[in-house]
């Protein structure tokens, strides 16, 4: 399996966690706050973003790589208004998208790319750096910290859940 689509697919199989524990979260917190307007605001630290920013930019690090992949923008989100329903809107149309991307063009690992960010100068490198240096360690720091944010806020999950991309695995090594 090539790097593009191995990374594509473990971004996939984490937006699938993380797309539960906001169903978990929306089930079972705040069950008097429908909209779960004190999830939508909470942060692990005051100079941390909300959770909405949380998904928002672990979902972005897919997109990102699907927009190298396709030479197209990423699209945007207001996270800012998001409801908890945009959250798992979000998730799922990213997880699609994954799912749609029928050619990983792994070429793009060993070719070079950019990284442009705000303030600072364009850093060139390779496909596999960009995808390696950048866009993983981003990916997960975001997930981590919005299911540190839900388990702050008194939802029940644990590693077990972290780790769900592990049970089909599991079945398989017992059947």
């Amino acid at each position: 399996m090539g790097i593009v689509k191995r990374n594509l697919d473990i971004y996939r199989t984490r937006l699938v966690t993380l797309g539960n524990i906001l169903g978990r979260a929306e089930a079972e917190l705040l069950p008097e706050d429908p909209e779960k307007k004190a999830l939508l605001t909470a942060r692990l630290a005051d100079d941390m973003l909300p959770l909405p920013n949380q998904v928002w930019f672990t979902c972005r690090q897919a997109e990102l790589l699907l927009a190298k992949l396709n030479g197209v923008p990423v699209k945007e989100f207001e996270s800012d208004k998001a409801s908890f329903a945009d959250l798992q809107a979000l998730v799922a149309e990213t997880i699609s998208r994954i799912e749609a991307q029928t050619d990983t063009k792994e070429s793009f690992a060993e070719g070079k790319t950019t990284l442009e960010l705000p303030g600072m100068p364009t850093l060139s490198m390779s496909g596999q750096d960009y995808i390696d240096e950048w866009l993983t360690p981003n990916f997960y720091f975001h997930f981590v910290t919005a299911y540190d944010i839900l388990r702050a806020k008194g939802l029940g999950i644990g590693k077990v859940d972290y780790m769900s991309h592990l049970r089909p695995l599991l079945a398989a090594a017992a059947g």
